[in-house]
């Protein structure tokens, strides 16, 4: 007996010993498997197998299990875009670009290429797919480089983007802390009904946990420039499949522009030329243009916990943001072999201070906090000149330290670049034209930027903050929730009748902004919205001089703002108009576009004691409703102050 027990425990000892030797021989190497019409990656953690004709992901095995297996249309990863007609990767051309075996195991990539067919059904451009895979990693990543020679004709732009319908194992999604939510099932997503004059995306449920409330895609759109990695997770598996973004720098339309991000259905969205919100479109390539644009690598990131983990979902996001931090870190990568993607030797950087200077106030404001970024001007067949709406360059964007310092790291060398500041601290936009060159492996060191905004007089009262949203107002917190059937309004923009029956009538000083200002001012064939404005003055500003309303909008949609101060109509300026308005409301944004007018005219319209302004909202003709979401309002007027409530 005795001498069958040490033969087990020989034999036990023997099997682990080999399974150490295979282990240790093995390494967590990186291999490439090819067969007909598939190629595999694969490390220690992570298998993702590819089809070599039309770069779709077959499957993502991480953990023994297939993380897009029985997702919609059998669970899939692919490539589309709109330009101007729907299309995917097709016929494509397979490359190794780097063997595993030329470098120990340590990295592999592949390249798939598409090249236009000189059809004028399609679009004029060549598409190269990227994957590639670490030894270390637990994930993979993807990019994608966009090429328009000169001798290809005109490009109509559009959107364009990489999609993951993940496995069915998933239960959870996670956006940001305010969109953080249980999925629905599959089920009681295919069951779901559509709701009766609502967009096509919305659609009511009608059983389980979320039976009877509206659910729709837009609810889950973000900001790129604060949002670092979303997905979702299993608590059944305890795992977690998420997008990452190790750089935004490829992103278009500024660190504001805002996508979708997931759906609840469940799919997994990675918007790298998105047009939602309005934001990001001027994508147009004329002929003889000779453009190219390279978009990642980012990285496609598969985690774990162990299955006593309390709050698993909250665990696993954390865990891919932390992950996120590190890829930002290592940006750029050196390790990617495309020749069009710049790499560390052929970046620079930027250094400097901005410096806030308001003529009306006596000490310096804090500039800290504040957007600051860079970007050279794109060629535009429509002569667009605002950051937010470009999409064939790049931009780099970083945020100020508490003292209005920055660096701008890994911005690509290049000269004549712009330079842009928003945020809380200041009205308006700073810009600088070709303002500052930048060589590689240098950091140009720019000293102050000085930024004054434009005044006409001291402010008496502000409204909102100008962050270029809607937060700070009534619904900023859960604008993309809705109500419960059988109350058909399937989202909160629809409650403003019953919640401000009279219109919003604000009085400052005594009014709150969360409270008695909605974050959007709707209007229909049947609602004509008129915002008053309530305020008392000290006294009659100074004679002879002039004030002004300055009002920033974080989204405006059909729709003309009309100004009245105490029975004065005021007309805005005419070298400030409304440009490429954003229906941010209908697909429960928070914002879309931002954009600012101001209205002057003589201070004697105000009055020493009780004053008025109201903000209308008029629809262009032929229109069935338009919107206007505010930012920021500002009184402007010398000698005189409000008479606090």
């Amino acid at each position: 007996m005795r001498h069958h027990i040490k033969s087990i425990v020989f034999f036990l000892a023997l099997i682990l010993c080999l399974q150490t030797i295979v282990f240790a021989n093995n390494d967590h190497k990186v291999t490439v498997t090819e067969k007909d019409n598939t190629v595999t990656l694969q490390n220690a953690s992570v298998a993702v197998t590819i089809n070599k004709s039309n770069a779709e992901l077959n499957s993502i095995i991480y953990n023994s299990t297939n993380l897009i297996s029985g997702g919609i249309r059998g669970g899939k990863g692919y490539w589309s875009w709109n330009m101007p007609a729907y299309e995917n990767p097709s016929n494509c051309a397979y490359t190794l670009t780097v063997d595993p075996a030329t470098n120990n195991g340590e990295y592999a990539e592949i390249k798939l290429s598409t090249h236009w067919d000189g059809s004028e059904k399609h679009a004029a451009m060549d598409v190269d797919i990227y994957y590639s895979m670490q030894k270390e990693t637990e994930g993979f990543y993807a990019a994608a480089t966009l090429t328009h020679p000169a001798s290809y004709p005109n490009y109509a732009g559009g959107e364009w983007r990489m999609v993951i319908y993940p496995s069915s194992i998933f239960d959870w999604m996670t956006v940001d802390s305010l969109r953080n939510k249980k999925l629905p099932t599959q089920p009681e997503m295919d069951k779901s009904l559509p709701v009766p004059g609502a967009p096509k995306e919305v659609t009511r449920i009608i059983s389980g946990d979320y039976n009877n409330q509206y659910e729709c895609k837009y609810d889950y759109s973000a900001d790129f420039g604060v949002t670092d990695a979303w997905g979702f997770s299993s608590s059944v598996k305890h795992i977690g499949l998420w997008m990452t973004t190790p750089s935004k720098e490829y992103y278009n339309g500024g660190p504001m522009k805002r996508e979708l991000m997931c759906h609840a259905s469940a799919i997994l969205l990675n918007m790298l030329g998105g047009t939602h919100y309005r934001m990001g479109g001027d994508m147009e390539v004329a002929p003889n243009e000779n453009w190219q644009k390279v978009y990642g690598p980012f990285l496609i990131y598969c985690n774990k916990t162990s299955p006593s983990t309390l709050d698993s979902h909250n665990v696993l996001w954390r865990d891919a943001l932390a992950k996120t931090k590190q890829e930002q870190a290592k940006w750029p990568y050196d390790w990617f072999s495309n020749p069009s993607y710049a790499k560390a030797k052929d970046r620079g950087a930027i250094r400097g201070k901005l410096v806030i200077k308001d003529a009306t106030i006596n000490n310096p404001i804090s500039a800290a906090n504040v957007w600051i970024g860079v970007a050279t001007t794109p060629l535009s067949t429509k002569n667009v000149t605002d950051f937010q709406f470009w999409a064939k360059n790049y931009q780099f964007w970083v945020k100020t330290d508490k003292d209005g310092n920055f660096l701008i790291p890994n911005v690509i060398a290049a000269d004549g670049y712009n330079i842009y500041a928003f945020g809380d601290k200041a009205a308006g936009t700073f810009s600088k034209l070709k303002a500052v060159n930048v060589a590689p492996q240098k950091t140009t060191e720019i000293g102050n930027v000085v930024w004054e905004p434009t005044r006409v007089a001291p402010t008496v009262w502000e409204i909102g903050v100008p962050d270029r949203n809607a937060m700070e107002f009534k619904h900023g917190k859960d604008w993309f929730t809705s109500n419960t059937y059988p109350d058909e309004n399937w989202g909160k923009f629809m409650d403003y009748p019953k919640e401000f029956p009279n219109d919003v009538n604000y009085t400052v000083g005594k009014s709150i902004d969360s409270i008695d200002w909605n974050f959007v001012q709707p209007a229909t064939n049947t609602i004509n919205p008129e915002w008053k404005v309530n305020f008392n003055l000290s006294s009659a500003p100074t004679t002879n001089s002039q004030a002004s309303v300055y009002v920033a909008y974080a989204a405006i949609w059909n729709g003309n703002l009309t100004v009245d101060v105490n029975g004065h109509a005021v007309n805005p300026l005419p070298e400030k108009s409304i440009t490429y308005p954003s229906n941010a409301m209908i697909r429960k944004g928070i914002h879309g576009a931002w954009g600012d007018l101001r209205y002057n005219f003589p201070a004697e319209y105000l009055q020493k004691g009780i004053n008025k302004i109201t903000f209308g909202l008029h629809m262009k003709g032929g229109v069935r409703d338009a919107d206007i979401m505010y930012d920021y309002i500002r009184l402007e007027a010398a000698g005189t102050k409000v008479v606090k409530e």
